[in-house]
């Protein structure tokens, strides 16, 4: 799938590889940074929300007058799992890749060298 092509060398990433690392993701071919650009996050998270409105909607009308005490939470958890998978499918599908910013390559650099940042002093 050429969204998710590495936009150096144009190999492609595979969708696994795109949800399991998209805050660390490196080419494997070229060894660049990579993350997954900010319009596939949002249409990823936008798709989710509205995959979650429909099942709450649902699940709302199916347990509106069910006696069961704890009936009113299940469209919420209903509709929190349906985010859940459904965002991530559609990252999958449409993540767009681009080189990671300096200042993001900078920040995960100094961060993932096992260095907790700092703390406030009264922590």
């Amino acid at each position: 799938m050429a969204a998710r092509a590495c936009p150096e060398c144009m190999e492609s990433v595979p969708a696994a590889k795109v949800l399991a690392y998209s805050n660390d993701l490196v080419c494997a071919n070229c060894e660049k940074p990579l993350e997954v650009s900010m319009l596939s996050r949002y249409i990823a998270a936008f798709v989710g929300l509205i995959a979650a409105a429909a099942v709450w909607w649902v699940a709302s009308k199916r347990y509106a007058n069910d006696p069961w005490a704890l009936a009113w939470l299940l469209p919420i958890v209903f509709s929190y799992f349906a985010l859940s998978i459904v965002a991530p499918i559609v990252l999958a599908l449409t993540a767009d890749l681009q080189p990671r910013t300096a200042e993001a390559v900078s920040f995960h650099s100094e961060t993932s060298a096992h260095q907790s940042p700092a703390h406030h002093p009264s922590h």
